[in-house]
């Protein structure tokens, strides 16, 4: 396999694991099998967030970096700021800025961490006082 065609499934490698990512963000809690998994998840892209920022722009993804290292490889250009921004333009053909772009995938991931901890608090709650009552 020559390298652009390993650039090319790395493309699409990177496209269906943060979509997936951001789509598991999104609505994990819906699924009561899921819920420890999804908090950890956005506990973990929250941290990762901290972790690789840069500056001011909580929010910023690692998988981002490497896909558009990737891009570049394959002689793209010209990349949005967030993959939010990325996305929305790829599937619309509409771009947008990145302020709104950082605001909906930060308020996104607040709400689901707002409703999976409150899910997953609330079963050990329910849990512990089985336990006491038996």
């Amino acid at each position: 396999m020559d390298s652009i065609s390993f650039f090319h499934f790395l493309d699409i490698f990177l496209d269906f694991i943060h979509i997936f990512l951001v789509l598991f963000i999104l609505f994990g809690w819906l699924y009561p099998r899921f819920r420890e998994l999804h908090l950890v998840v956005l506990l973990l892209t929250g941290f990762s967030w901290l972790i690789f920022s840069k500056g001011n722009t909580f929010g910023h993804c690692i998988l981002t970096d490497w896909h558009w290292q990737v891009l570049r490889k394959l002689g793209e250009t010209n990349f949005p700021e967030t993959y939010t921004q990325y996305l929305f333009e790829r599937m619309t053909g509409m771009p947008v800025q990145k302020a709104t772009a950082l605001t909906i995938t930060r308020i996104s991931w607040l709400l689901s961490l707002i409703l999976s901890s409150v899910l997953v608090f609330r079963k050990y709650i329910c849990e512990r006082r089985l336990k006491v009552t038996d």
